[in-house]
């Protein structure tokens, strides 16, 4: 089964990434500039610049890149693990995702996961916190395999207003959170790592 990237993993890599929305380029050798959410290409050019809803636009059509070679690796994996993979890969690339994964049971890729926190050799505290974040959510048992939140239409608005109020003074930016929350798919899971991405702010 193809999995797709749920709003936990999309918070999750969101939560690491920053977002700008004029190009730049991090390293000034790059080949080509950077926008938005980290999309990279011929595509980006110098002083271009870009509204939040192209940003999280282009967020989802580039992720697809990244949901594949998690997929390919054709692992038994819950949503949760598929997610901390995903943010994997976006960060380090379909080769060390291969590199951690290939030949070894999810307890072996849990045992590695925090091995790739170094960049030319260095151990980086970004990278640190970025895969015990990744670790934590790997090890985290999937119940929808868990079940949709179940709260009354009156938890629901509550739930609504107070999310419409975060959104509106930018505590958060991702609107697909009201979205779920509106469909009342909203999960228990993503509901903890709404809270949490809240704190984190």
């Amino acid at each position: 089964m193809s999995r797709k990237l749920s709003q936990t993993g999309i918070s999750l890599i969101k939560s690491f990434e920053g977002c700008q929305l004029t190009a730049y380029k991090p390293v000034a050798t790059e080949t080509y500039y950077t926008i938005g959410w980290g999309h990279y290409g011929s595509d980006v050019k110098a002083g271009m610049t870009i509204t939040q809803a192209q940003a999280d636009a282009m967020f989802l059509s580039d992720i697809v890149r990244y949901e594949n070679p998690v997929n390919d690796l054709n692992l038994q994996l819950n949503q949760n693990q598929f997610d901390a993979l995903v943010s994997f890969c976006y960060n380090c690339g379909a080769g060390n995702l291969r590199k951690l994964c290939l030949g070894r049971t999810t307890k072996q890729i849990a045992t590695s996961l925090p091995e790739y926190n170094k960049s030319s050799g260095t151990v980086l505290a970004g990278l640190t916190r970025r895969r015990q974040a990744e670790l934590d959510l790997f090890n985290t048992p999937d119940t929808k395999e868990e079940e949709e939140m179940q709260l009354s239409n009156y938890q629901w608005g509550v739930l609504e207003s107070n999310v419409s109020k975060l959104l509106s003074n930018k505590t958060i930016t991702d609107e697909a959170w009201l979205e779920k929350v509106k469909q009342r798919t909203l999960t228990v899971s993503e509901l903890s790592w709404l809270t949490f991405v809240v704190s984190m702010r």
